[in-house]
């Protein structure tokens, strides 16, 4: 007994010192913010030290006061890029749950499916944009099937990894039991699966405005992609940091977003409730 208690007292001490850093949020925001100020300064000091034209190098006073003057622009054009972004994840979202269930269901569909996933993420998607006008056109369509294209495939793979890890021996009892493959899809696998799919969500999350971006690249008149390829071969290079400093603050966004909707999703997840170790 005494040998359990002196085994339990340091695991104890580090629990509750995990959780004094957990219940201090200032640390986790007060260090990044530190850090970014002091790149933004050394950025700063570097191009007036060294002289750098603003088509070059802008200062990042000089990108901000660039940003306050063309912020409605900036805006109006980051309302387009956000619709095509999140229609085009959402599409892809519905698209790649039911995919990776399908694939997990069936070992025909996954040996016939999963193949040509793989071989279609392996193609680089910048050198087929080019093909989506011809294909699809010019204009809004192609932005969200571009998005669709860019976001898919780590929402299926993510579902398709859940879904297989789920415990063989609850499944055969729920079988047991009389379930369907239906019901032990939607009461054992899913629910299992659901950190690995938020865990492709997040990812997608983030790759959805680089996906309207580049789609608005070759095929859009509007949106933030399209704004930044002007603003670059103007060499209005102020204007164009400014643009990607707002798809940046964007991405961010919807990261945390997609962490917040999986904190309320699975509170009851290790990840979400710290572990003995965590920070």
């Amino acid at each position: 007994m005494s040998a359990d208690v002196t085994q339990a007292r340091p695991l104890a001490a580090t629990a509750k010192a995990a959780a004094r850093r957990r219940a201090r949020p200032g640390g986790a925001v007060a260090l990044p913010l530190i850090s970014g100020i002091g790149g933004l300064i050394a950025w700063e000091l570097a191009v007036r030290a060294m002289e750098l034209p603003p088509y070059l190098l802008p200062a990042p006073t000089l990108v901000a006061q660039v940003m306050v003057e063309y912020w409605g622009m900036l805006m109006r054009q980051l309302g387009f890029t956000a619709f095509a972004a999140a229609s085009g994840f959402l599409i892809a979202l519905v698209l790649g749950v039911v995919a990776g269930a399908a694939i997990t269901a069936s070992r025909l569909v996954d040996r016939m499916v999963y193949p040509w996933l793989v071989i279609s993420h392996a193609i680089p998607k910048v050198v087929v944009a080019p093909l989506f006008i011809v294909w699809i056109g010019f204009g809004l369509t192609s932005e969200i099937i571009f998005t669709v294209v860019f976001t898919f495939f780590p929402i299926v793979v993510n579902t398709v990894t859940g879904l297989k890890s789920a415990d063989l021996d609850l499944l055969t009892l729920v079988r047991s039991m009389g379930a369907s493959p239906l019901q032990s899809l939607w009461k054992i696998r899913i629910p299992a699966a659901l950190p690995s799919i938020f865990a492709g969500i997040k990812i997608s999350a983030t790759l959805a405005p680089v996906g309207a971006v580049i789609g608005e690249f070759v095929a859009s008149n509007q949106g933030l992609g399209h704004m930044l390829l002007q603003a670059t071969g103007s060499l209005e290079t102020p204007l164009a940091f400014a643009a990607v400093f707002v798809i940046s603050v964007f991405g961010i966004a919807i990261w945390y977003l997609a962490e917040l909707v999986e904190r309320l999703s699975i509170p009851w997840h290790a990840s979400q409730r710290g572990t003995i170790l965590g920070a």
